[in-house]
């Protein structure tokens, strides 16, 4: 699913793709390596949802993937409201329709 990273400033914006989500973190592909140990806000809807969620998050780790230049991102989630975590929970839990 599509997302945003944005830097905890809200200077600088990237797009990202989420590849995977649980309560606890997520996974993301990005253009760009992504700074670690360093608090950033990732902003997402579900599929078919207008709801957006954001969540302060720390990247773990940042390595490239693939020869398009792509990076493979890991981060573990800092501040996380309980509802969103209410709304991954079933998002990763529900089969598909």
């Amino acid at each position: 699913m599509d997302a945003y990273i944005t830097d905890i400033h809200g200077q600088h914006t990237q797009p990202t793709q989420i590849i995977d989500i649980s309560r606890m973190g997520v996974a993301f592909v990005s253009d760009h390596a992504m700074p670690t140990d360093e608090q950033l806000l990732l902003n997402f809807s579900f599929p078919g949802s207008a709801i957006r969620n954001e969540i302060t998050l720390t990247v773990l780790h940042s390595n490239s993937v693939g020869s398009q230049g792509r990076y493979r991102n890991g981060a573990r989630f800092i501040a996380i409201s309980e509802v969103c975590a209410d709304r991954i929970v079933d998002y990763v839990t529900t089969a598909p329709a």
